[in-house]
């Protein structure tokens, strides 16, 4: 498995950030690493939210329940794609996980990924619970 790779796809698909994280496992690379978002995506979360919510623009619940989580959807299927690229054009395994996005801090994603040669037997939540970040 060729980390150099792997990392050179992901700044290809504009992924911001890249930080590679110290793992016990040579054959396993673990990164962080921002999705952000464009004017063009945070709008179209902007107009979903007004559109679905029936609280005032901008309140808790236009945040919480509608803006928010779009985001989150549309971050998730983007690196989802991503990744699942990067595992077919590598023959790779992979596994990912998004931290929730901040009311505050609504311009990006933050999003962990751990990626690992194909029957490896590892999982994300393993990986967690052996780093420190």
């Amino acid at each position: 498995m060729n980390k150099d790779n792997i990392l050179k796809k992901l700044e290809e698909y504009n992924i911001n950030d890249i930080n590679i994280i110290d793992y016990k496992e040579k054959d396993v690379l673990v990164v962080s690493f921002y999705y952000d978002f464009d004017d063009d995506v945070i709008n179209a979360a902007k107009s979903y939210a007004n559109d679905e919510s029936e609280d005032e623009e901008e309140g808790d619940i236009w945040y919480e329940e509608f803006f928010i989580p779009y985001l989150n959807d549309y971050a998730i299927d983007e690196v989802g794609q991503y990744i699942e690229e990067i595992m077919e054009e590598l023959d790779i395994e992979a596994q990912f996980v998004s931290y929730e996005i901040e009311k505050e801090n609504y311009d990006y994603s933050e999003f962990l990924a751990v990626f690992f040669p194909k029957n490896k037997a590892i999982t994300i939540e393993e990986v967690i619970e052996n780093i420190e970040i």
